[in-house]
């Protein structure tokens, strides 16, 4: 898709670049920067949207740059210090709030989720662990028409579409689709569920958790959980896609179902991402054991492996053992891959559309090439 909107500007640059010299194009292969601003040159187009990507190796960051706006209107630029939507890459902070509670002794991961969520009821068996590896059977509401999800807004006497309002509609929809444990199959509501564990549990609201017990310990400044309009961002990005003419860009930032939270609902910029990496190396937040389980593999009820842990994928990327995770709604995408034996990690943030996911594993092609 993030091809699609290149126009008559974008010629312009590619033509421009044919014209470099060979002793300039000497100096690109030679160059990583250079060849990780050449992957996102379509972004410096004047007038568009864009990504932000940052490459951290041994500790130190190595490139971390802005190109396009974060908001076309204003023409801010983006930066390193944008807070960006990340949505599903979100996953990993709801599947750290529930190893911190896990950690404190506050809750188990084999914990049956009806004794924090009796809205379930209808779909006995499910422990907190299968909501974290996606192994639950839930059905996935977001497969409803948005009416569905209007009869239930308000239900909790909050006019926004919330997390007590949406388990509501396992009351009497759907059933389960496997037993618990028995497959991994991709779960948004699962994730909303957990969140709201986390609120029952802790007593505060999913955002306040985080921001308590992640975010200020971390130092991560801009980091945040959206869960109401009111709820503003300083500098943030906005989401864009291609117009239907091809030519330009239209915000794509809106949408019923923003104020739910804990598959997605949270921005961060990229220095905030940054600490969050390292913090990753260590037990600052959680011990040893628990953190581990992050980052390994699920077993299944006969014994098969899903590349799923808690909240992150487990497998290779670039050829290499990798932790990692992609994000997409409305008009953001953001990936962050992590290539645990070269302790390097890359992380791309859009808010145009693009693929996040492909540009990181370029990204990732020109950091770790030997």
């Amino acid at each position: 898709m993030r091809k699609l909107h290149l126009g008559l500007c974008s010629l312009v640059v590619l033509l421009l670049a044919g014209c470099v010299g060979s002793s300039d194009s000497a100096d690109l292969s030679s160059d990583p920067g250079a060849r990780i601003d050449e992957i996102f040159s379509e972004f410096t187009v004047p007038g568009s949207p864009g990504a932000v990507a940052m490459v951290v190796r041994d500790g130190e960051v190595i490139h971390a740059k802005g190109y396009g706006l974060a908001e076309v209107g204003s023409g801010t630029a983006l930066s390193r210090t944008t807070p960006v939507r990340l949505g599903s890459v979100g996953k990993q902070f709801t599947s750290m709030a529930v190893m911190i509670l896990a950690d404190r002794g506050e809750l188990a991961f084999d914990d049956p989720v009806m004794k924090w969520v009796p809205e379930l009821e209808r779909y006995p068996g499910i422990r907190v662990h299968h909501l974290l590896q996606h192994t639950a059977g839930l059905p996935d509401y977001y497969d409803l028409p948005k009416e569905h999800f209007d009869g239930v807004a308000g239900a909790d006497g909050e006019p926004l579409l919330t997390n007590k309002d949406a388990v509501t509609i396992f009351d009497g929809w759907g059933e389960p689709q496997f037993e618990p444990g028995e497959r991994h199959e991709y779960s948004n509501p699962g994730y909303e569920v957990l969140a709201l564990i986390v609120e029952r549990v802790s007593g505060q609201s999913f955002g306040e958790f985080l921001a308590e017990n992640v975010f200020e310990p971390l130092g991560m400044e801009t980091a945040v959980v959206r869960d109401r309009p009111e709820v503003v961002i300083p500098n943030r990005a906005v989401g864009y896609r291609p117009d239907r003419e091809g030519g330009g860009w239209e915000e794509n930032d809106d949408h019923f179902a923003n104020w739910l939270v804990g598959a997605g609902g949270v921005y961060a910029s990229l220095d905030d991402l940054y600490l969050w990496d390292q913090a990753l190396y260590t037990e600052t937040l959680v011990g040893k054991e628990i953190l581990e389980l992050a980052f390994s593999p699920t077993t299944l009820n006969d014994g098969s492996i899903s590349e799923y842990g808690f909240g992150w994928r487990v497998d290779e990327r670039s050829g290499r053992r990798a932790v990692h995770h992609g994000g997409s709604w409305v008009g953001f995408r953001a990936a962050i891959l992590r290539f645990i034996d070269e302790t390097t990690t890359v992380v791309v943030l859009s808010n145009a559309s693009a693929s996040a996911g492909d540009l990181a594993e370029e990204v990732a092609e020109v950091v770790l090439e030997k």
